[in-house]
């Protein structure tokens, strides 16, 4: 699949803010401009950031770890691609940012903007007691605790106030000995499993 698309470093791109700024720990990603086919985009404060290229299909094309860069500058070559649509997705431990690529014959465009962007939930677990915390919330967010077995035992959409989850869960250790907290998002899932036993 590496072959498909032709991954370099750039020089100098004079880039395109997409108005995306992330907290002190997140990245911040700015597309650049389409230059005969290639996709130019730069990641500040890219840190442990995984980089993916999937289709429509959500088969993957091109994947790739930044694991300890503070800016780093990228191309990605499309010319090689099929017409249709293709997902850029950088991804941290704190967010995920998806921007879309639309490849038609011999055009390539990429929006300036993301059409997803999450801020990874956080959880704090303190024996039965779990919090569950999100920042930065735009649009709906479900959140559900249930069991291996598939007994739910909360499950609620709408739960951001102001931008912010702020969610406290006492989970009862005399039922299942093991729940798991799924928060679904713009199509994303983060699930997290507690055992309390």
């Amino acid at each position: 699949m590496k072959n498909f698309i032709k991954l370099s470093f750039l020089a100098a791109v004079t880039l395109i803010s997409a108005n995306v700024f992330g907290k002190d720990k997140g990245f911040s990603l700015y597309i650049g401009e389409v230059k005969e086919q290639t996709v130019h985009f730069e990641v500040a404060n890219a840190k442990n950031v995984s980089l993916y290229v999937y289709n429509s299909d959500k088969g993957e094309v091109y994947s790739e770890k930044i694991i300890n860069n503070d800016s780093v500058e990228k191309s990605y070559n499309m010319s090689s691609m099929a017409s249709g649509t293709y997902y850029l997705v950088a991804e941290s431990d704190s967010k995920i940012e998806k921007y879309k690529i639309t490849v038609n014959d011999k055009k390539v465009t990429v929006d300036q903007s993301p059409i997803s962007a999450i801020t990874k939930p956080e959880f704090t677990i303190n024996k039965n007691m779990v919090k569950l915390q999100m920042t930065d919330v735009v649009g709906d967010v479900r959140v559900s605790i249930y069991d291996t077995a598939n007994n739910t035992y909360y499950s609620k959409n709408n739960v951001a106030k102001d931008g912010n989850i702020d969610l406290s869960f006492d989970l009862n250790p005399e039922n299942p000995e093991t729940y798991i907290i799924n928060v679904e998002k713009d199509g994303d899932s983060f699930s997290r499993m507690i055992s309390l036993k």
